[in-house]
């Protein structure tokens, strides 16, 4: 398992990222449909957070089962 301060770091970095790209497909989601970017952002922002998603996913897997505060002290 990653250590603690790693791992809360990271967590607190995909949170912040998450933040940013839910504003930017709320953002994309809200351009008029005349406007000549609306599609290619529309495109962008699904991408962008579908790949974020699986990414977090991943990250998630890496840092394994969480470790109580009794194993910390076990060790």
């Amino acid at each position: 398992m990653a250590s603690a301060d790693l791992t809360t770091n990271s967590y607190h970095s995909l949170n912040s990222l998450d933040k940013s790209i839910r504003a930017f497909v709320e953002f994309a989601h809200v351009l008029p449909e005349e406007d000549r970017f609306a599609p290619l952002l529309l495109v962008l922002a699904d991408r962008i957070e579908s790949d974020f998603t699986a990414m977090r996913n991943d990250t998630i897997k890496l840092w394994g089962p969480a470790e109580s505060k009794r194993e910390r002290a076990e060790r």
